[in-house]
């Protein structure tokens, strides 16, 4: 591996999807001294839970239809390793705000990897209530019910809990969407002084972003289907201090096969829908039957058409 990139100690927002990090990103970017870019996940995606990297010529493949990255409008400079190339997009990111001090992204999934490329990197972790994760999740037909909406958040916070056990206080700081969305300026206050800034009133612009989409909204949900996605997320719900609804019991063996059923289905029609009928028979012969070059481009074509869906 090459030498660690001189940028020191970048900031990265961590959080589960569809938890406001895109608002709350927003608003860091709104202060003078910070330049923050959205997503970078195609960065942590090149790195292995063992801290191997992409070869360079495998991660143009991975980025060449990801719709994260071409919006960012970054470039990948040529002869470069995987490190310079890390390297240099964090420094188009700074480019953007000539001489801001502190310089990050969003991170949605695999956040710790970033620590291979920035062991000193500091974190802002962003918690919203899994079960409102869950129904947006389904809302957006990215699961077919709360049981497996609310895996990702689960995995996010299991993330998190042992990362954050291994990095100093100083270097992360954890808050709540639903007191940011109460108490912003407050919240935002809290994160100045964590990062060494003076507030900016500023930051504030997109305040109003977060009530676009109420809080609490899994209350309306089927009592069984809440009760089984408690289960799974019990002890991540109360750690972040969120409280069960009702009792709280596993689904039984038929009901989790029930469960599973319509969450494959709920996808299989999803993708059909948006690649078309004729399309998407094509796809499902290519993903049995095709090469292993047309899989991985089918994959990274749909990977494209479903960040396409969440806008």
């Amino acid at each position: 591996m090459s030498s660690t990139p001189p940028i020191p100690s970048p900031l990265f927002l961590v959080a589960a999807p569809r938890s406001g990090a895109e608002t709350l990103r927003q608003m860091l970017a709104l202060h003078p001294a910070i330049a923050m870019a959205s997503e970078f996940d195609f960065l942590v995606d090149a790195i292995s839970s063992e801290g191997r990297f992409m070869k360079r010529d495998a991660f143009l493949r991975s980025v060449e239809f990801n719709i994260r990255f071409k919006r960012l409008g970054l470039t990948v400079p040529p002869g470069t390793p995987f490190t310079g190339i890390a390297q240099a997009m964090l420094e188009q990111v700074a480019a953007t705000k000539p001489g801001a001090p502190i310089v990050g992204a969003v991170l949605q999934r695999h956040f710790d990897r970033i620590l291979w490329l920035w062991p000193d990197a500091r974190f802002i972790h962003l918690v919203r209530d899994g079960r409102d994760v869950a129904q947006a999740t389904v809302a957006s037909r990215r699961a077919g019910n709360l049981w497996h909406g609310i895996a990702g958040w689960v995995d996010a916070e299991v993330l998190w809990d042992r990362m954050s056990h291994k990095l100093p206080a100083e270097r992360q700081l954890s808050l709540r969407y639903e007191v940011l969305a109460s108490d912003t300026s407050y919240e935002l206050q809290r994160i100045c002084e964590f990062l060494g800034l003076p507030f900016d009133p500023a930051m504030l612009g997109p305040a109003q972003a977060l009530h676009r989409e109420p809080t609490g909204r899994w209350r309306k949900a089927d009592i069984a289907e809440l009760s089984a996605a408690e289960h799974r997320a019990a002890r991540w719900l109360l750690q972040n201090g969120y409280f069960l609804s009702a009792t709280v019991r596993p689904p039984a063996i038929l009901r989790r096969t029930a469960l599973h059923i319509q969450n494959k289905l709920t996808l299989a029609n999803h993708r059909r829908e948006l690649l078309g009928t004729g399309a998407w028979l094509k796809s499902v012969y290519t993903a049995r039957f095709g090469r292993k070059k047309a899989k991985s481009r089918l994959k990274r074509e749909q990977a494209e058409l479903m960040a396409r869906s969440d806008d």
